[in-house]
């Protein structure tokens, strides 16, 4: 576990960890000393020898060191372990910004959740904690063993008869612990899903009259965790009364041989008392290895999930990425898609089959087709939220997967279906995208999206709370903020997901707006259920089953497309559907 504990942390912070295993050594010896030294101290007491005593100052200069080394180590074990905990969580998040967008499942995150926290801690502070005493069960009984064969090998062959024994009989006992402490983390990860998803989807369970739905999953997933802790904690007494039994007849083992040797005389008896004294040390520290069971085995699965976490696959980087070239004359950047394949994790058939597609600097791609198409699977592979498994997605002629990862996302402006806006002000997600913008770019970008509006009839306007502290601001709102951002941003490239998908007519409106300035000066690739926002558009091409089935302009394609004359005789029926009074 050491080892991939240590893999998982900076040099620094490594290094810190082999000192804390250094202290704990040093302290787990000179206890040993010390309870070997009470063998002549306490033979000097019974037998009333002054001239002996000076084994009491030896004991008292070793008992002194032992204490030193004890509070050197536990000082540093809390300064290692604060810094620990946060040298984890940072390389945790900066590994997580690496991987595919597609790795954040709802199960992936509540994995995700006990992983981080309270993990990390797990990993850090329970290691630290545990490592003194857990070496102190291993150090102590073994320098104590020495000891004892100095003064009588027969109880020493006893020690070292027991101790694989009680070795066989702790492993035994801690095999079911694992699979049952496997069986909670799972529980508790899917109960973590589940409490998240419960939380967020309210509105669209109690909108669908659902809710007990909700209900039943999450107290299922509660129920399931309830279930395998009462597993757990019942292995876990069992384990614990088993090996709580052999240390109780080892104990008797020894202090049956150190009566018999007293019974047969011809020992000191004052030192064989002391043995006997000993001999209840020798498995005192070996008892608080089961003590410690519990919490080792939890570091020991969150630094193996930890691990696993840190060892998946990121989106790949090459050693000396290629810069984002330059927009091409008149705004935008090429993108192409060419041979491109993708199949999702667990699924059979690929969600986009061999894509061949040009977008031109400067033009406005629609794409559109039934759900399941492989429309936004298209869009993420164009975003890099993925990597193709066969094919490659280039922007400027450049592969994107070549290009600098920070300099690839500030290129490309992406408004997605569900818009997500970060704890601060309005103003604060406008100039996500670039900081630096003018405070005229920033009044342009309003005007175009229709922030303008709602900074007007706030009351402290552009510094008015978003994101989980959010004033209340509507789906309509949120992507009218997310649009400036994108309008801010000056991204050569603008991928929109559904834009208009969820939308009134005036915010579907002030998307059109938005839409229209934005072409022409940057490429746009739209994805759209709505078809009457695709009209205008350069190229519309329809997918079907992750192929393209065709492509061409609105005209062209009613005549000769069937699928797409179906799709816009739907959107038409929808659009002109009305309420009629009952006759």
């Amino acid at each position: 576990m050491l080892r991939t504990l240590f893999g998982l942390f900076d040099e620094a912070t490594a290094r810190a960890y082999r000192r804390q295993i250094w202290f704990a050594c040093g302290y787990a010896l000179l206890e040993g000393v010390a309870f070997g030294l009470t063998l002549p101290a306490l033979a000097a007491v019974l037998e009333d020898d002054p001239a002996k005593w000076n084994w009491f100052l030896a004991l008292a200069l070793v008992v002194v060191a032992t204490l030193c080394v004890r509070a050197a180590q536990t000082d540093t074990a809390l300064r290692t372990t604060i810094t620990a905990i946060n040298v984890l969580h940072r390389r945790i998040a900066g590994h997580l910004a690496t991987l595919p967008v597609d790795r954040f499942s709802p199960a992936h995150s509540g994995e995700l959740i006990r992983t981080v926290w309270p993990g990390a801690a797990e990993v850090t502070k329970n290691v630290l904690t545990n490592l003194a005493p857990l070496l102190r069960g291993v150090l102590t009984p073994a320098v104590i063993l020495v000891i004892t064969a100095l003064v009588d090998w027969r109880p020493a062959l006893v020690m070292l008869a027991t101790a694989p024994l009680l070795w066989l009989v702790y492993r035994r006992t801690t095999v079911a612990l694992d699979r049952a402490e496997q069986r909670t983390h799972r529980a508790q990860s899917e109960a973590t899903a589940r409490i998240v998803e419960f939380a967020e989807e309210q509105p669209t369970l109690r909108a669908s009259g659902r809710l007990g739905l909700g209900d039943r999953l999450l107290h299922e997933a509660l129920d399931e965790r309830e279930q395998a802790m009462r597993a757990g904690i019942g292995r876990e007494l069992l384990a614990r009364a088993g090996f709580g039994t052999a240390i109780h007849l080892a104990v008797a083992a020894l202090a049956t041989v150190v009566a018999w040797l007293v019974s047969r005389g011809g020992q000191d008896a004052a030192l064989l008392v002391a043995l006997l004294v000993l001999v209840l040390r020798f498995t005192e520290p070996i008892g608080t290895v089961a003590e410690l069971a519990r919490g080792m085995r939890q570091s020991a699965a969150a630094v193996r999930r930890t691990a696993e976490i840190l060892a998946t696959q990121p989106l790949s980087v090459p050693d000396e990425p290629l810069p984002v070239p330059a927009p091409e004359a008149g705004g935008g950047l090429s993108l192409r898609f060419a041979g491109v394949r993708f199949r999702y994790p667990d699924t059979e058939s690929p969600a986009v089959d061999g894509i061949e597609l040009d977008l031109p600097a400067g033009s406005a791609t629609a794409i559109v087709g039934s759900s399941g198409a492989g429309k936004t699977t298209l869009l993420r592979l164009a975003a890099r939220f993925t990597d193709p498994d066969e094919g490659r997605v280039s922007l400027g002629g450049a592969d994107l997967r070549e290009l600098a990862p920070d300099e690839l996302y500030g290129s490309l402006g992406v408004v997605l279906q569900d818009v997500v806006l970060l704890d601060g002000t309005i103003r604060d997600n406008i100039l996500l995208g670039r900081p630096s913008a003018s405070e005229a770019e920033l009044a342009e970008a309003a005007r175009l999206s229709g922030v303008d509006e709602i900074v007007a009839r706030l009351p402290l306007g552009w510094d008015s709370p978003v994101g989980s502290a959010s004033i209340g601001l509507s789906g309509g709102e949120r992507q009218r903020v997310c649009l400036a951002r994108v309008a801010v941003q000056d991204a050569p490239v603008l991928l929109l997901d559904e834009a208009t998908a969820a939308l009134d007519p005036m915010n579907e409106l002030l998307v059109h707006r938005w839409i229209t300035a934005m072409s022409g000066r940057r490429t746009v690739l739209l994805v759209a259920h709505r078809l009457n926002t695709i009209r205008t558009a350069d190229r519309i091409v329809v997918l079907d089953q992750g192929r393209i089935l065709d492509q061409g302009g609105h005209a062209e394609l009613l005549e000769r497309c069937a699928r797409y004359r179906k799709l816009w005789r739907s959107h038409e029926q929808a659009g002109g559907w009305r309420l009629r009074a009952p006759v």
